[in-house]
C-alpha cells in the first residue's frame, strides 16, 4: 500500500494514493423547504490498479436533509464516512449521490487500500 522513504515521508506508489480519487460536486437545485441540493461524483482514477477499497472520506461536520443510501456513503464515526461500504471501486467507476445542506461540504479522501 505505501512505504516510508529515507526522510520519513510516506511515499505512495503512483496509482495507489488518495489523490487518485477525485471528488466533484455542484449545486443541483433545491430539496424540501428550499434547502440547496448538491450532487457529488466520486471517480476512481487509479488506472493502474485492479481497484480500490476501504475508501475513507473525511466528513466531520457533514449533515444532509436528504437521506443518502448508506450503501453509497455512510458515517463510521463522528469524523469519517465510508464509501460504498468499503467494497471495491473499479478504475473509472463513478459513484454519485445527492445531499442537501445550506452550504456545500468540502469532502476529502483520507485513506484507501489498493488491489
Amino acid at each position: 500500500m505505501f512505504r516510508v522513504g529515507n526522510a520519513g515521508w510516506i511515499i505512495y506508489p503512483d496509482d495507489c494514493n488518495p489523490g487518485r480519487i477525485r471528488i466533484y460536486q455542484w449545486p443541483s437545485g433545491f430539496a424540501s423547504l428550499h434547502v440547496p441540493k448538491f450532487t457529488v461524483q466520486i471517480i476512481n482514477e487509479a488506472w493502474h490498479t485492479k481497484g480500490v477499497y476501504d475508501v475513507q472520506i473525511g466528513c466531520p461536520a457533514f449533515a444532509s436533509t436528504t437521506l443518502i443510501d448508506p450503501r453509497v456513503l455512510r458515517r463510521t464515526d463522528l469524523a469519517n464516512c465510508l464509501l460504498k461500504n468499503g467494497s471495491i471501486i473499479s478504475p473509472g467507476e463513478v459513484i454519485t449521490f445527492d445531499y442537501s445542506n445550506l452550504l456545500p461540504y468540502p469532502f476529502i479522501v483520507l485513506t484507501m487500500k489498493c488491489l
